[in-house]
């Protein structure tokens, strides 16, 4: 009899772990996928988008947003209940700010610690990715890839390259051109794009702003803005 009652209380045992084991990455992956986040801080509301990823039985999360990637510290799932953590710099000095939440289906919602000196609230619903264009249809494509610029200003012309990575609406990638090189930042939203770039011309510092139009598969051209060193029109092809 003893022998019955300890065999079916190990076969419990394994089948209770065998269930938790299962129903772990299962919680887990109902997070993974891609946010369009937005909270509220002191100074207003500050959107970006959290890619959550899951690698075995750990999930990891990024922010992304017009000035880049940041990695959050940790992020944590307990049923319905999520934790992020992401350490920024703040006048010099490390501030943790710590995001807490419910999880209801394709969206979540909580509040936000900003290192104990301030509070706010934040919100995430799953992003949806753009509709696959109609054929014939110039809003449409991603444009990740390597582009040749040829730019024209009243100071002459150029013909940077672009290097795009888009991601939903999300824009970002680098410039190679005369004016050496950078990180850009901007957006694809149907087919305007805008974008910037940082460069230093004639010792100046400058921020170039290209906005424009996508007009079909690996063409898109627009107005691009040099601070205060004028403005210009630009066509792009897709190498």
């Amino acid at each position: 009899m003893k022998r019955i009652f300890s065999s079916a209380l190990i076969l419990m045992v394994l089948i209770a772990a065998a269930v938790i084991a299962y129903a772990r990455p299962q919680a887990a992956s109902s997070v993974v996928g891609r946010w369009d986040f937005t909270v509220e801080t002191p100074m207003g509301a500050r959107p970006s988008m959290l890619v959550i990823k899951q690698e075995g039985d750990k999930l990891t999360a990024v922010a992304k947003g017009e000035r880049g990637e940041r990695p959050y510290d940790k992020i944590m799932l307990n049923g319905n209940e999520i934790t992020l953590v992401m350490t920024i710099q703040f006048q010099g000095q490390d501030m943790v700010i710590t995001y807490k939440g419910m999880v209801d289906k394709d969206s979540m919602k909580g509040e936000a610690d900003f290192g104990g000196l301030a509070s706010g609230e934040w919100n995430a619903t799953r992003h949806k990715e753009m509709a696959a264009p109609a054929a014939g249809s110039a809003s449409a494509s991603n444009i990740s890839g390597v582009w040749t610029f040829n730019v024209e200003t009243q100071a002459g012309s150029g013909s940077p390259t672009f290097t795009f990575k888009q991601e939903g609406e999300t824009l970002s990638g680098s410039y190679k051109g005369q004016f050496g090189e950078g990180p850009i930042t901007g957006t694809v939203k149907g087919s305007d794009i805008m974008f910037s770039v940082k460069i230093n011309a004639q010792g100046q510092d400058i921020e170039v702003v290209y906005s424009g139009k996508i007009e079909g598969p690996g063409q898109m051209k627009g107005t691009v803005k040099l601070g205060e060193f004028g403005e210009g029109t630009w066509t792009g092809k897709k190498q």
